[in-house]
């Protein structure tokens, strides 16, 4: 199942080998400081991510989602719901550094619950953020996510969050 959300200001579809150029040079050490993963140190690096993600998107569960501004289609981040077909998706995402702070994360999370919850019914939603990732947390919180564990991680402690679904 192919989707597309529009939101306000973006349209957020899923990734294609297309979005790949726009996509790496934006995933730097800073950007990454507080993710999972290390950034890919060239665009060759970078496909054997994102062949990954295609082949995750076509088992039909899992979507990355590309957020481009609607007036120009210029790239806002990357944004991800994961096993949505479960009780518990989990949801992730970055936004282009220079783009953060501008309401982009919270609108484009509310696009992709809004969606899984009109197809798939979830229970909640999972969100994972680091400790230290202050400006996570709080708009995982402004979503009405609760902390309700942590986990440790070999770069730092992770809190797992549910939002309501």
């Amino acid at each position: 199942m192919k989707t597309v959300i529009e939101t306000q200001r973006m349209i957020l579809r899923p990734f294609t080998a297309e979005d790949a150029d726009d996509i790496w040079p934006c995933m730097t050490a800073n950007l990454a400081r507080y993710m999972r993963w290390e950034p890919p140190k060239n665009a060759e690096d970078f496909k054997q991510i994102w062949q990954n993600w295609q082949a995750i998107q076509e088992e039909g569960n899992s979507y990355v989602f590309v957020g481009r501004m609607k007036n120009n289609g210029s790239l806002i981040g990357l944004f991800s719901a994961h096993n949505f077909t479960a009780p518990v998706p989990r949801l992730a995402l970055w936004v282009c550094e220079g783009l953060q702070r501008q309401g982009y994360a919270s609108e484009a999370l509310k696009g992709i619950m809004h969606w899984v919850g009109q197809h798939f019914q979830p229970e909640y939603f999972s969100y994972q953020v680091a400790e230290q990732n202050v400006a996570s947390r709080k708009l995982v919180e402004s979503l009405g996510g609760k902390a309700v564990g942590v986990e440790e991680d070999p770069k730092f402690t992770l809190i797992i969050y549910h939002i309501p679904a």
